[in-house]
């Protein structure tokens, strides 16, 4: 396990070393799962509905945490607790979405980056542009936006809080080398539940290629860093029928599975600083482990006669193996610098697991 990061916050907390091993999926592992989301708008920025409904559709449709994080504001969550929150049911937690974007260059480069836990609003870096729905930093156009990530970050992690970097290919505005400086611990939305945030990435004919929420995060942690893949809704509708649209900002499209000791923020908190949690837009997992030799998950099969394949990959994105089933496997070969999964099943549904680091990081 890398020791000295750059913030105590996460110091200890990456994972279970055994010699060159290190994985939060260690077989004595204990908890629960719980059902989060991440990135979730209200009427404080530019969502459609007060906190109170926003909180109350989450609590209604089975999830057991929530995070609300409007552009430029930070909502208190503690009267939306006293209303809907529920000991070990229902638990409501503070957050903000810092809006970035560069000055003289447009729609096309922005950065946003979540703050989780943390009670004060974050500036943006460079000069403050507001709007009714929130703030967006203007920086100098010659600076990229990968330095804004990086001030942005650096400032959640002063508060205490989380950073997450939110749908790297919105508007095609970020490229890998952005995340080069991203810091151990800081989160990475994988997956954006909005249809029109090119999860998959895509080539624009003449040489513009940016890869896909996972090719991202393959190359941070294939240059060393110890990041995990989130999956989130960014929700901003609940209400009309733009909601029932499949490329629409509503509720309900992708989030994470954590598996923590109890539903309390401590817990939580704890739990996604260590990457003990997975991502999912549909697919359900009874059990990750992980020991010296193999890497195995365990799908909880729905009824409806799904089949599943789930692809190992290591290093740079490159796929190690590709497993049918429901019980898939992978037998260490003693190279890999990082295994993770990626799982699909046959209508489409997915689900991520953290890596499992055979490097020492």
């Amino acid at each position: 396990m890398r020791s000295g990061l750059a913030s105590t916050l996460f110091t200890g907390l990456l994972g279970l070393a055994v010699g060159q091993f290190s994985s939060v999926y260690a077989q004595d592992s204990e908890g629960r799962w719980y059902k989060g989301n991440t990135h979730t708008h209200t009427v404080n920025s530019d969502g459609d509905s007060s906190p109170d409904h926003v909180a109350r559709w989450y609590k209604e449709h089975g999830y057991q945490f929530l995070f609300i994080t409007d552009h430029g504001y930070v909502t208190d969550v503690a009267p939306l607790n006293a209303l809907l929150g529920a000991s070990g049911r229902f638990l409501i937690m503070p957050g903000e979405e810092i809006t970035q974007s560069r000055r003289g260059e447009g729609r096309g480069n922005e950065a946003h980056v979540n703050a989780l836990f943390t009670t004060k609003s974050i500036r943006p870096v460079g000069e403050l542009e507001c709007f009714t729905w929130g703030c967006v930093g203007r920086a100098a156009a010659s600076g990229s936006l990968g330095s804004t990530i990086d001030a942005n970050v650096a400032t959640v992690r002063q508060q205490g809080g989380i950073a997450q970097v939110n749908h790297p290919n919105y508007l095609w505005s970020l490229k890998p080398e952005d995340l080069d400086a991203l810091p151990d611990g800081s989160l990475l939305e994988i997956w954006n539940g909005i249809g029109e945030t090119n999860n998959l990435g895509g080539g624009d004919g003449m040489g513009d290629k940016r890869p896909s929420g996972e090719g991202f995060w393959d190359h941070a942690l294939s240059l060393g860093k110890v990041v995990w893949g989130v999956g989130a809704d960014d929700s901003h509708w609940f209400q009309g029928e733009r909601v029932a649209d499949p490329a629409s900002a509503g509720p309900g499209k992708a989030w994470i599975m954590v598996r923590a000791s109890e539903l309390t923020p401590t817990a939580i908190k704890t739990a996604i600083s260590k990457g003990e949690f997975y991502a999912s837009t549909g697919v359900n997992l009874a059990d990750i482990s992980a020991d010296e030799k193999s890497f195995t998950i365990t799908i909880a099969q729905g009824k409806d006669g799904s089949r599943y394949v789930t692809r190992f990959i290591g290093k740079g994105g490159k796929v190690l193996a590709e497993v049918d089933g429901v019980k898939p496997s992978y037998h260490f070969q003693g190279a890999e610098a990082y295994v993770r999964a990626s799982i699909i099943d046959s209508n489409g549904r997915r689900a991520w697991t953290q890596p499992v680091f055979r490097d020492g990081r």
